[in-house]
């Protein structure tokens, strides 16, 4: 059997899949999702750059509560999806 291990910030799981990247519980009402829009080369690395954020409802009636913006460098975007799905969940 696999030993899968997720990471998480700040309480929420990270779950990566190609150039997105999803951030949330999957029991909770709301997730975010980082889309990778751009990279730049770093010492050899490709680091993400420019990712648009997205809150998510999972309940349609919500949707008035969805929001979107675009973001430069990962810290800054998953910071905001942070206080995003914090805000909305927790209030």
């Amino acid at each position: 059997m696999a030993n899968n291990k997720l990471l998480f910030y700040r309480g929420f799981p990270l779950i990566r899949s190609g150039n997105t990247i999803f951030y949330g519980s999957a029991g909770d009402a709301f997730a975010a999702k980082l889309t990778i829009k751009e990279t730049k080369k770093i010492a050899d690395e490709e680091v993400p750059n420019k990712i648009m954020v997205q809150l998510l409802p999972k309940n349609p009636a919500d949707v008035a509560k969805a929001r979107k913006g675009d973001y430069i460098g990962f810290y800054e975007a998953l910071d905001t999806a942070h206080v995003w799905l914090t805000d909305v969940l927790f209030g």
